[in-house]
């Protein structure tokens, strides 16, 4: 999928990615971790076309990504961020923006594998409730599995999830991380993470530092043996970040 990746920002003097290789297979879940800096969203930025990488190569089911056009990238694949917009509308219309042909079966089953289906049908007008201005009416973790449940509805070829968790209280966070796992098993997906809470979940995952690869492998080999993955668990240890479940 990518090969060799170089990527600037512009104004910067150096690479924020440096000869990055990543696969991602079909059905496979990597998780992207590393300290703030490292390069885990310009990642999320190259990959759907915000930021255009300064060589190697980046393709998708064998197409180079670099002949098509942004917008024809981003149908493939998806993203769910932590300041993913929710528009001051209804429930339905902000799945609704995913997949318009939706009927009301498939609204249900995105809502029900983020977790939020219990709370929708709580809602005096259910589906057809105001979520308010940027989701304004919804709790923090409401507001992202919102937007998860919109992204699942959309059935992207590949999902990017760039800190999802990001902003959140530290059990909502961990819950919201455990609810998208079960969510995204057998879909081929990214996720980008500051926090290591629920990786052994994933196939693989990829620790960057100052834009390069520096460690991969499952999570219980990498956490098994010294090196950075073992080195950020035990500093979440220490702060008190990293739950056990």
């Amino acid at each position: 999928m990518v090969k060799a990746l170089t990527a600037r920002h512009p104004g910067q003097d150096r690479d924020a990615l440096a000869g990055l290789d990543l696969t991602l297979e079909r059905g496979r879940r990597i998780a992207v971790v590393g300290p703030s800096g490292s390069g885990k969203t310009t990642l999320a930025q190259t990959l759907l076309r915000f930021l255009d990488a300064g060589s190697g190569s980046y393709t998708l089911a064998g197409v180079d990504a670099h002949a098509l056009d942004g917008d024809d990238v981003r149908r493939l694949v998806g993203l769910c961020a932590q300041d993913a917009h929710l528009f001051n509308s209804s429930v339905r219309e902000n799945l609704l923006l995913a997949r318009k042909d939706a009927g009301e079966d498939e609204l249900r089953d995105a809502l029900g594998r983020a977790r939020l289906l219990e709370w929708a049908d709580s809602l005096p007008e259910g589906l057809d409730t105001l979520v308010g201005e940027h989701g304004a009416r919804l709790s923090g973790g409401q507001r992202q599995r919102l937007a998860l449940a919109r992204a699942l509805l959309a059935d992207f070829p590949v999902l990017v999830l760039d800190e999802p968790a990001e902003h959140l209280d530290l059990p909502t966070a961990d819950a919201l991380t455990a609810d998208l796992l079960a969510a995204t098993e057998g879909r081929t997906t990214l996720l980008i993470t500051h926090r290591l809470a629920g990786l052994e979940s994933v196939d693989e995952v990829v620790v960057l530092d100052e834009g390069r690869i520096v460690q991969r492998g499952p999570y219980a080999e990498l956490a098994a043996v010294p090196g950075p993955l073992r080195a950020m668990a035990r500093r979440e240890e220490q702060t008190g970040l990293l739950v056990a479940g």
